[in-house]
């Protein structure tokens, strides 16, 4: 099994607390994905995904907010030395698709649930054709 650095997003997109949620969303479209991280003060405070998103625009009829009413925190982060099954572990236990991913204390990226899966289809099969 491989580590959380094999298969991370590195250089995450990342706006400031009080970015506005369409301002966020404008950014994720620009970038094509589907997360950003926010901070505060220089430091990780929370992250916003699309399901964020749509479970907003699902329950509110104003999104003229900003991104700190919307985002998940205390930010879920994961060391980048763990382990695939311990993120895995962590995405079943918080139900998130997005973990932030930390080196030495500092942000270095995000991964997916999405990526564990492309990383373990396709170990199965390498090993399927040997």
């Amino acid at each position: 099994m491989s580590k959380i650095s094999h298969i991370l997003l590195k250089n995450p997109v990342v706006v400031p607390t009080g970015t506005t949620l369409v301002e966020a969303v404008q950014l994720m479209k620009r970038n094509k994905i589907a997360s950003v991280l926010v901070s505060r003060n220089g430091r990780l405070a929370g992250i916003i995904s699309v399901e964020d998103i749509m479970q907003c625009v699902a329950e509110r009829t104003n999104l003229d907010i900003i991104v700190d009413e919307v985002m998940h925190s205390p930010e879920l982060t994961i060391d980048s030395e763990k382990w695939l099954m311990d993120a895995i572990a962590m995405f079943e236990r918080c139900k998130a698709s997005h973990i932030s991913v930390v080196e030495n204390g500092e942000r270095i990226g995000i991964i997916r649930i999405e990526d564990i899966l492309h990383t373990c289809r396709f170990n199965i099969q390498q090993e399927e054709k040997q």
